[in-house]
């Protein structure tokens, strides 16, 4: 991977388009944008893995002076590098609230800046200081996702919703069919409305009633034999 990053990079230089190198190498061409970004800004160290303690490409010496701190998505991880005896911390780019708290909390101390953090969030630069502004007010649950989807289903409500089970009933009862296209038409005739019969196929699968379709009549029979006996 060494190798495939300095000849990457070589072939950069010499003029070759980056999506070719990325191509005949083998390589993302995401993985290879960021390694070239990375090589013009902090050098040849940035061609092995950042995360290793010891770089054996310059001397110890050189390898140990101070640098700023950095953040880069580099694969499937996103790399934080705080530019201080190689304290470096890679967290998987899928723990979404995890990089969220770090980039901005090292954000809030100026560390890195607001371009910077937008971009490895992916969102833009004025959503970045909300966020940013909101996790010093509030804490991390700030950072959480507070939206709850559609609490009532305003397509059927509940006066729908019982006539389709009293047309679903009663067909399956009289032994008629029970279809979403034969239900939907009674319920838009009794109720004056306009239902697909997609739209009622969903509802009688949520509500379970295909399920009942061929039991239900042998239940009915049963109780009214049942109530015969009693009476």
């Amino acid at each position: 991977m060494v190798v495939k990053r300095v000849i990457s990079f070589a072939l950069y230089l010499l003029g070759a388009h980056r999506r070719q190198i990325a191509e005949h190498l083998k390589m993302p061409h995401d993985t290879l944008k960021s390694c070239i970004n990375r090589v013009l800004q902090h050098g040849i160290t940035t061609f092995e893995d950042r995360r290793k303690k010891a770089s054996p490409f310059t001397p110890l010496k050189a390898a140990t002076l101070s640098r700023g701190p950095s953040v880069v998505t580099e694969g499937e991880n996103v790399i934080f590098d705080f530019g201080e005896n190689n304290s470096i911390i890679s967290i998987p780019a899928s723990n979404k609230l995890q990089i969220k708290t770090i980039l901005l909390t090292i954000l809030n101390n100026g560390l890195i800046n607001t371009q910077r953090a937008s971009a490895v969030l992916e969102c833009s630069t004025v959503h970045t200081a909300r966020l940013s502004r909101a996790l010093k007010k509030d804490d991390v649950y700030a950072l959480l996702d507070k939206r709850q989807g559609q609490k009532q289903d305003y397509l059927f409500p509940s006066v729908i919703k019982a006539e389709l089970i009293q047309q679903f009933v009663a067909n399956a009862i009289c032994g008629k069919k029970t279809s979403s296209i034969v239900i939907s038409e009674q319920i838009n005739k009794q109720c004056k409305s306009n239902f697909s019969d997609r739209a009622v196929r969903l509802h009688m699968q949520k509500l379970g009633l295909p399920q009942i379709a061929k039991s239900l009549p042998a239940l009915v029979n049963t109780l009214k034999k049942n109530s015969g006996h009693c009476s």
